[in-house]
């Protein structure tokens, strides 16, 4: 069992380094990400995915079998069905479920080949860590599937790749994932460290849930939030990004959202996307020239929604947070103006000014 050896040769050298091939296109995603989320080089981004995706990954046949086995046997635990049977349907529907794993496999490395076609690029030398060789020679029972243990990392890594950002994001950020949605379950406080303007602050965080942005493009921790030094009372709905957020701390003390608490977040999320709770909403004018109106028909992520009924045919009237108009329309340019409030019109004139006099 394992990749360790075939016809008396060790498959992983004792540098415990393999060679990898992967497209363009993912190679791509994985300098992104590493960009993203902060990880210090490509074999530690090779490692974390592995170990954080191999349980669910489509690629480790032989676990995806394992685990629909378990399924099946449940499923008719408590069937009358004959023993014999019941194995013989077992069997035939794990036959089917292997072919249509393996397929998908064979049609990923068929668009692998194509993608090579197009990419001049050399495979490259990723070092696997204690922990990964440990599994990839004595528990892994993939050898049946892949020639060798380099083959099976690629196969895990260019799935992971084809994934959307929001599900890359929980591979990445598992451990955190865990323990903010066992925070939540237990209703414990958190101790979340998190840069604000450039400045690591100390947060204590009261928990309600991850939830996706209206285009299920990030995840966000909606909570309640209160600096150190502040009590209890103090407390305000907010969000952080699961991208950003590092490991945080779970305390001991648990806490209590009372209905008016959690009246008050499910308001909030009700106005605004769970990236902007923190902020107080207000309504703001922006006038738009018809670049910027077409701008704001086609860019549909993040985008404020507009009070119709206040708005005039070049003027758009939004209540929502600042930071949610300075995300979406700072790229505007010349084709936004912001027009109330004053203190938001002065923030957006001082950053093109910073901006414009590195150019001059």
């Amino acid at each position: 069992m394992g990749f360790t050896y075939k016809n008396g040769n060790s498959l992983i050298n004792e540098q415990q380094k393999i060679r990898i091939s992967l497209t363009r296109k993912a190679l791509y995603t994985m300098s992104e990400d590493i960009n993203t989320f902060g990880i210090k080089n490509n074999s530690a981004f090779i490692n974390t995915v592995f170990d954080n995706f191999k349980d669910e990954a489509k690629s480790s046949i032989s676990l995806q079998l394992q685990q629909r086995r378990v399924e099946l046997e449940m499923l008719f635990a408590n069937s009358n069905i004959d023993p014999a049977l019941k194995k013989n349907l077992i069997d035939k529907l794990l036959s089917e479920k292997e072919d249509d794993l393996k397929k998908e496999i064979s049609q990923d490395n068929d668009d692998t080949q194509k993608d090579f076609s197009k990419y001049t690029g050399i495979p490259h030398t990723y070092r696997i860590n204690n922990k990964n060789i440990e599994y990839l020679t004595e528990d892994c029972s993939e050898e049946k599937y892949y020639n060798h243990a380099g083959q099976y990392i690629c196969s895990i890594i260019k799935e992971y790749c084809s994934l959307p950002f929001i599900e890359r994001e929980r591979i990445i950020k598992k451990d955190v994932y865990e323990i903010v949605e066992q925070a939540c379950r237990e209703n414990k406080i958190l101790k979340i460290k998190t840069p604000i303007n450039g400045k690591e602050q100390l947060f204590y965080v009261y928990p309600y849930k991850i939830l996706p942005d209206l285009f299920h493009t990030q995840s966000y921790l909606v909570c309640y939030s209160r600096k150190t030094g502040e009590d209890e009372s103090s407390k305000i709905v907010a969000s952080f990004s699961m991208a950003r957020l590092k490991m945080p701390t779970m305390l001991n003390q648990k806490f209590h959202l009372n209905q008016k608490e959690l009246k008050n977040i499910k308001k909030q999320l009700s106005d605004n996307s769970p990236a902007y709770l923190i902020g107080k909403p207000e309504q703001i004018a922006v006038r738009l020239s018809k670049k910027g109106k077409q701008n704001y028909q086609a860019r549909l992520y993040s985008r404020p929604e507009k009070i119709d009924e206040l708005s005039t045919d070049d003027i758009y009237i939004f209540n929502c947070t600042q930071q949610q108009i300075i995300n979406y329309f700072f790229s505007f340019g010349k084709e936004a103006e912001i027009i109330s409030p004053q203190d938001l019109r002065k923030r957006f004139m001082e950053t093109y000014e910073k901006a414009l006099n590195k150019y001059k």
